[in-house]
């Protein structure tokens, strides 16, 4: 074979090789600034190592006016990058780290160390209602609701300004879903979830609004969060549900009101409690994280704290050592020796803390003991 032919196959072979492995997007900002490029694909799933991201908050929010039916249930992370958005179209060069690489992330933001604030009337409008629901929200709290407790939280101030209804772009594709929160026809009926033309059962006891959060700022999605009341604080609840253009689906439900802007982190990190009856009455922080197929999932810790810790005093002698899995020394805790709780690690290892400052574990027992005969102060309502 000719030595030139040989090259020139054997060229082509590798080039299919490497083109094989490799998936274009895009999404990416490629080196001359608009023609993607190339990212080599999972060597499992066959999925891109990088993840589509939303080009815009309000795409049109430079010419059009917003309206409260357009914004009225978008969490504070999403409003603040709205706004922000706004100036980021000019070239704003922002100052906060987070701004600077939410935006710099964008494939039409350039900055622009000249520009000076100035914005078109429309502009002007929409700043300054974006400003105003940044407000509304800020003052509608989630608070802790107990004062031994402060895990245990519920809503504070006025809700009216939420919605019901919104159009909203919920997968990025730059087109708005309709989206509907229906109330029950009848007393003991459920509230329906309709976004364009699917419609499913949500429950029967929901606040009755929406909320459109964004997790996971880095990714396309916006979520729609609908929280479950109830009197009995341990029933109450989140779900979360996601549009990816074709379906609607639950991507979680968690313990414990967790769709107000306080309780995720805008990276994927949700936060919410459940509460725990087997040592005293008492609601443990969960952490639940988004995964790559776009659901959460709780995130085992070592130790979950108590807050503020209980104080308690020993009623009758207990067996305590210094670390939860040692096997050697103990020491006891004699009545009327003062502890504070301090949490567990949900399997049966209780952590105290000394009047002297010590901390030290108790074991529970496996047997079904009333440790209000051990330990006076257990918080122990409901």
């Amino acid at each position: 074979m000719d030595f030139r032919k040989f090259l020139l196959i054997y060229g082509v072979i590798i080039l299919s090789l490497i083109f094989s492995g490799c998936t274009y997007t895009k999404n990416e900002k490629g080196a001359e600034g608009g023609k993607g490029k190339l990212v080599a694909a999972s060597e499992t799933t066959g999925v891109p190592s990088t993840v589509a991201t939303r080009d815009y908050i309000l795409k049109d929010s430079s010419n059009s006016v917003l309206s409260p039916e357009k914004i009225g249930s978008l969490d504070n992370h999403i409003l603040e990058l709205a706004r922000n958005e706004i100036f980021a179209r000019h070239g704003y060069v922002f100052k906060r780290k987070d701004l600077q690489d939410y935006f710099a992330a964008k494939p039409w933001y350039h900055a622009d160390s000249t520009y000076k604030e100035h914005l078109n009337p429309t502009e002007k409008q929409n700043v300054a209602l974006l400003h105003e629901y940044e407000a509304k929200y800020a003052a509608y709290k989630l608070e802790p609701a107990h004062i031994d407790d402060v895990h245990l939280r519920g809503y504070t101030g006025d809700s009216g300004f939420k919605q019901k209804k919104m159009k909203v772009d919920l997968n990025g594709d730059g087109s708005e879903e309709e989206i509907q929160l229906i109330p029950p026809e009848t007393e003991l009926g459920a509230f329906k979830l309709k976004v364009k033309d699917i419609t499913m059962e949500v429950g029967s006891e929901l606040l009755p609004y929406l909320d459109i959060v964004d997790l996971d700022i880095d990714d396309q999605y916006f979520e729609i969060a609908l929280q479950m009341d109830s009197q009995m604080d341990f029933l109450r609840s989140t779900s979360f549900y996601a549009y990816d253009g074709e379906t609607l689906k639950q991507i979680g439900e968690l313990p414990g009101f967790s769709a107000h802007s306080s309780m995720f982190d805008g990276h994927g990190r949700v936060v919410s409690a459940k509460e725990s009856k087997d040592f005293q009455t008492w609601f443990r922080e969960l952490v639940f994280h988004l995964d790559n197929e776009h659901a959460l999932h709780e995130e085992h810790q070592d130790f979950y704290p108590m807050e503020p810790p209980t104080p308690l005093t020993i009623k009758k002698e207990i067996t305590v050592k210094f670390h939860k899995d040692d096997t050697g020394e103990t020491f006891s805790l004699k009545p009327d020796d003062n502890v504070k709780f301090l949490g567990d690690d949900k399997l049966g290892h209780i952590k105290f803390q000394t009047s002297t400052g010590k901390e030290v574990w108790y074991t529970m027992s496996d047997k079904d003991v009333d440790y209000s005969d051990f330990f006076d102060g257990l918080i122990l309502y409901d």
